[in-house]
């Protein structure tokens, strides 16, 4: 159970990126709506961004990507490779149970328990600082698409930039993915993805 458990831990971190780095970017770029005026408004210019090609696509979405899931793949070989051993620890415990008598079985079973107790806590705290650190690194990638949304809406008069997913029809001479796609890769190639202790964090509040 434990290894299933960890497993799917291990799944989810390299598929939460795609998630978190669409939650941002769109709050990036509806956060540069232009500011109203108090004269009459000119019709809505609406820039259309594919978010989703942009974050997995982008030469920095890209090196993201690879330090997560090769970071969380030592991690579950680390999570399958001692799990293995507490398995085959278990088993010798029991051919040996009736020389050890029921006590010593007992006493060495709660020991393998709480070891499997403490790794399973452990694994969990080491998979939430790689989340952390992915979430940090992506905090960069915001901090260099920002002023790119901006310059992008000012070229073209934008007033309102959508995620293409949310847009049923439209021009195609509105999306503007890759021209944000070119100047992001020109300004970002890469960001390091750091884990953060968890508990770094809350010593910090």
């Amino acid at each position: 159970m434990a290894g299933s458990a960890g497993s799917g831990e291990f799944h989810r971190v390299k598929t939460i990126h795609r998630i978190v780095a669409a939650a941002f970017l769109c709050a990036a770029a509806l956060g540069l709506s232009a500011a109203p005026g108090h004269a009459q408004k000119p019709p809505a210019v609406i820039l259309i961004v594919n978010f989703n090609q942009l974050f997995t696509e982008s030469t920095v979405a890209k090196d993201v990507i690879a330090q997560v899931e090769k970071q969380a793949d030592a991690l579950e070989t680390e999570n399958e490779r001692t799990t293995q051993g507490f398995i085959d620890e278990a088993r010798k415990l029991n051919e040996q149970r009736e020389l050890l008598g029921q006590e010593t079985f007992r006493q060495r079973a709660e020991e393998l328990q709480k070891r499997r107790q403490q790794h399973q806590a452990s694994m969990q705290r080491k998979m939430q600082a790689l989340q952390i650190g992915q979430a940090k690194a992506q905090q960069e990638v915001e901090a260099v698409l920002r002023p790119i949304f901006a310059e992008v809406m000012k070229k073209h008069g934008g007033t309102i930039v959508l995620d293409q997913a949310t847009v049923l029809a439209g021009g195609v001479d509105l999306n503007v993915t890759a021209e944000i796609m070119q100047l992001l890769n020109e300004r970002m190639k890469s960001v390091k993805v750091t884990p953060v202790d968890p508990s770094t964090l809350r010593n910090n509040q």
